[in-house]
């Protein structure tokens, strides 16, 4: 899970799209020009375009447009007498803004950033989108969590200008652990980072399968920009796996300095009995993590 990779295939597949439509473009030219009065008006029009473009003295360039200009409406007009598609003589690009270049005015255009997004946001997890935090309900937030989201979305709008890496986001069911994990998956994505989203049970089965050399998505979880981790507390502990390959995990992307978000039923001191020590200090360490505690009713029955 790349990050680089993933721009250079993308970069890759913008400029296949660009020559394919330009091939597609020169075809249909190609085709034309078989009529001898078509090849003929526009073989000239490319050689005034050429001159046009080395031409040195401004009487010269202003004659040389005229030429082109009535040249064009004779290209037109034979184009309309034989009901032919004008603009085909012109590459028919995805983006009009950059023409399939993903670069305009020396900065990354839109079509590409949103391209990215969907890449990014394909490989992070079988979710293809998340909520934001725009959709929250604040009438069904208490003031405690209105404060909570307020720090979450300021870190997002900080990084990676932040002092600790880790969020650790706990309360009851429904509270909208969740949902808060999904709204700092889309506000990364946004920012184009490679997000990683998981249920703690989801990721210890891909410890135990990496455990069992059978696959090595796990790995993804420790080069990951952002690794998000749901319901931790929720997944069954595994001999020589869970507590293992979930130390190696958390302590692998702190020494990177790569955030993790853990949201959980568990409290910290609860968290140190299922677990154990080694993790309980990575994950409770204060000068690490910041540790949200949700109050408000269970949601799903309001």
């Amino acid at each position: 899970m790349d990050r680089k990779k993933v721009i250079a295939e993308i970069k890759q597949n913008f400029m296949l799209k660009r020559l394919n439509a330009q091939q597609e473009c020169e075809n249909f030219i190609n085709n034309l020009k078989r009529d001898a009065e078509f090849n003929a008006l526009y073989t000239d029009y490319t050689k005034k375009q050429i001159e046009y473009t080395k031409a040195e003295y401004e009487q010269e360039s202003i004659a040389l447009k005229n030429d082109i200009l009535d040249l064009k409406t004779k290209i037109d007009k034979f184009l309309t007498a034989h009901n032919i598609d004008k603009s085909k003589l012109t590459p028919k690009y995805d983006c009009p803004i950059c023409n399939d270049t993903g670069v305009v005015g020396g900065r990354i255009c839109k079509c590409l950033l949103n391209e990215l997004n969907k890449k990014l946001s394909l490989l992070s997890s079988s979710q293809t989108e998340f909520k934001n935090f725009e959709s929250s309900d604040e009438n069904l937030i208490n003031d405690n969590d209105k404060k909570a989201y307020d720090v979450i979305k300021t870190w997002c709008e900080k990084y990676p200008l932040v002092t600790k890496l880790n969020i650790n986001i706990i309360g009851g069911a429904g509270t909208g652990k969740t949902f808060l994990l999904e709204c700092i998956a889309n506000e990364m994505l946004n920012k184009n980072y490679v997000v990683m989203f998981k249920t703690a049970f989801e990721l210890n089965e891909l410890a135990r399968l990496y455990h069992m050399g059978k696959s090595f998505e796990f790995g993804d979880a420790l080069t990951a920009d952002i690794l998000l981790i749901d319901d931790l507390g929720t997944e069954p502990i595994l001999k020589n796996v869970t507590l293992e390959y979930l130390y190696n995990l958390i302590n692998t992307r702190q020494i990177h300095n790569r955030p993790t978000f853990i949201s959980t039923n568990l409290s910290l001191d609860n968290i140190l009995t299922r677990y154990d020590e080694r993790i309980f200090s990575r994950l409770g360490n204060k000068n690490l993590a910041i540790n949200i505690n949700l109050t408000s009713k269970d949601k799903r029955l309001s």
